[in-house]
């Protein structure tokens, strides 16, 4: 054999190593890193994708929990992962829009350390309280809480969450002036609002679907462009006369790390956009609150960077800031 050949059969052999793991993937389990609790409605979205996606690729696929810090931990693990198709994430509008006007320095970048996958729910915040105010509409609710003398509070799942955000909208935008009493996690600000020991919140319409179905909570308005599917005899703000008191619906998506292979990629949306636009698997979300969307990769990129203006523009109205 020549010597260019001998060079061009070694070329050749040095770039296999390349190719082979996208013709063989999965080889190994795969996770989806989420970053919530288990039990969440997060925690549920991605269990259920686990489990068909499973089915789907022949592998496990693993939901690993790593709440903390408003998903900044979860999403800077998925971030720093080996770029090979095996680590999924399931971002929500806080590490992908709001997150980067929130805090000062994010250990990862949305835009540059992930490749976008596909959307998976979207769902609007509503306006809930209990059952003391229970007959009123929002007008009656938001004249009891900025009478002379009340002192009211809101909870939220954390200072920074999108529940947070959402009160302190409310206070600008109504003259109220409640207590943000941040909480970790929605759960048991929920049970305090349930107990009495808290005024209002502002949590997604399917975080609280089956409180306001069974009338233990009340919900007085969506802050939203339009009603959620799931409520549908519930108004938006803007109807009721309040078309500043309003925010993007609350999403999430799923993305890899950025490099992954294009085949892998491909292959990923393709089953995932399979299992999520599947009338089953939509009617499963769909009944507990969720409002289920599928998406092209290039449809999210563009989608989250427009979120992230939108909520970019919110955070530096309000001024809120975190380390």
């Amino acid at each position: 054999m020549t010597l260019p050949r001998l060079l061009v059969a070694a070329l050749v052999f040095l770039a296999l190593p390349a190719v082979a793991p996208a013709q063989e993937w999965p080889a190994h389990p795969l996770r989806i890193v989420v970053p919530f609790p288990a039990g969440g409605s997060a925690d549920a979205q991605s269990r259920l994708i686990a489990d068909e996606l499973g089915r789907a690729l022949g592998q496990s696929v693993i939901v690993e929990n790593k709440p903390g810090a408003g998903g900044n931990l979860a999403a800077a693990s998925a971030a720093h992962a080996a770029p090979d198709g095996y680590t999924l994430f399931l971002a929500t509008t806080g590490t992908h829009a709001s997150n980067v006007s929130l805090y000062k320095n994010l250990p990862f970048d949305p835009a540059r350390d992930f490749a976008p996958l596909t959307l998976v729910t979207m769902n609007p915040q509503a306006i809930v309280a209990g059952v003391k105010y229970a007959g009123l509409d929002l007008k009656g609710l938001i004249g009891k809480l900025t009478a002379a003398g009340v002192d009211a509070s809101f909870g939220s799942s954390g200072i920074g969450s999108a529940t947070h955000l959402a009160g302190d909208l409310f206070n600008r935008e109504t003259g109220a002036a409640l207590v943000h009493v941040p909480y970790r996690g929605q759960g048991p600000a929920l049970n305090d609002l349930l107990g009495g020991r808290l005024d209002v919140m502002f949590p997604l319409a399917a975080d609280v679907f089956s409180l306001i179905t069974s009338r233990k909570l009340t919900a007085f308005a969506m802050m939203s462009e339009r009603r959620a599917k799931s409520l549908p005899d519930v108004p938006t703000t803007a109807e009721l006369g309040l078309p500043t008191l309003r925010l993007s619906p609350i999403w999430t998506a799923l993305y890899t790390v950025a490099g992954t292979p294009a085949p892998i990629v491909e292959r990923l949306n393709r089953e995932l956009v399979r299992i999520i636009a599947a009338p089953a698997f939509a009617a499963r979300l769909e009944v507990a609150g969720y409002e289920v969307q599928a998406s092209s990769p290039a449809e999210l990129r563009d989608f989250a960077a427009a979120e992230t203006a939108k909520w970019g523009e919110i955070i530096r109205t309000l001024g809120v800031r975190l380390e």
